[in-house]
């Protein structure tokens, strides 16, 4: 019971993306914010990746310069003391490959379908608008609500019989639409938010785990020794290669923190969205019950000699 009453006092606290209020009272679609929304979390997305497919490239160059590094016959070659180069080599080969598998892993969680949608499952990438076609945030919310529709009728019911008179009255009077519809529709946002969420955070934790790991391996030689050779755009001092090298991992990390937050504005759009569906659905529906009512009065009304 706690639970519940926990869970109902999230719901009326929840906030609902809408631009103004129409002659009837019940919110309005803020179709600009809506477009606006789509964008910046297509465009976040698109960003996030690009920044890891900079750090594979940057990565891969590394690991030619390693591989002609052990292409050389080092075996004629006496060193000093315990200082031997192959070991480095074979250092900067390991973390190489440890870098290389470590964005393409953070790729792999942003592409792979993992959140559940009931009748289908979602890809980070999806709910960004860059994965499937037919996929996007607004179509996961949809295909949950319609799943939970099905599924889970009794517990949205349980929900609704724990709102108070005055709760559902303010729900019918805010939104124009039944309390159990209203429920549906945030339930279904939550949980599409909530394993995105989820999604995000081990891709936050992947990257930092990146970055951590491109600091470990510029204390090798060979490493630092790649990056002081010339590349494809001219001169690059060591210095600079590191810096820019830094940068690109960090760019990740904060690209996945602005990217929720793009979620998270889509997510209360897509509510706000739902609502305004249902309150078309149940405006139209209330319009023909009119209809039907005063062609029945009417009907009434007319004697019978007047029919034939």
């Amino acid at each position: 019971m706690k639970a519940k009453k926990t869970l109902i006092a999230l719901l009326f606290g929840s906030v609902i993306a809408v631009s103004n209020v129409s002659a009837t009272g019940y919110p309005v679609f803020d179709i600009s914010g809506w477009l606006t929304a789509i964008d910046q979390l297509y465009s976040q997305y698109d960003m996030v990746m690009n920044t890891i497919t900079q750090i594979e490239n940057q990565y891969q160059q590394i690991q030619q310069a390693v591989e002609r590094a052990k292409s050389i016959d080092w075996d004629n070659i006496r060193f000093d003391g315990d200082f031997d180069i192959r070991n480095d080599i074979k250092d900067a080969n390991k973390r190489v490959n440890r870098l290389l598998n470590q964005a393409r892993q953070i790729q792999n969680t942003l592409t792979s379908p993992t959140i559940d949608c009931g009748n289908g499952r979602y890809s980070l990438a999806d709910l960004c608008g860059m994965g499937s076609p037919d996929h996007n945030f607004f179509t996961a919310c949809t295909d949950v609500k319609n799943y939970m529709t099905d599924s889970m009728r009794f517990s949205i019911e349980a929900i609704e019989g724990n709102l108070t008179n005055k709760q559902k009255m303010t729900i019918w009077n805010k939104y124009g639409i039944s309390p159990r519809n209203y429920l549906f529709v945030q339930q279904s946002v939550a949980q599409v938010k909530t394993q995105a969420s989820k999604v995000m955070a081990k891709a936050t934790s992947e990257a930092v785990q990146l970055q951590r790991e491109d600091k470990i391996a510029k204390t090798n030689a060979i490493i630092q020794a790649a990056y002081a050779q010339t590349d494809s755009n001219g001169n690059m001092t060591e210095a600079a290669a590191n810096e820019a090298s830094l940068h690109l991992s960090q760019q990740v990390v904060d690209g996945l923190m602005t990217l929720e937050e793009a979620m998270n504005e889509m997510a209360s759009l897509s509510a706000a969205r739902m609502i305004n569906e249902e309150n078309e659905k149940q405006a139209e529906a209330s319009e023909m019950e009119a209809e039907q009512k005063k062609q029945e009065a009417f009907d009434y009304k007319v004697p019978d000699a007047f029919r034939k």
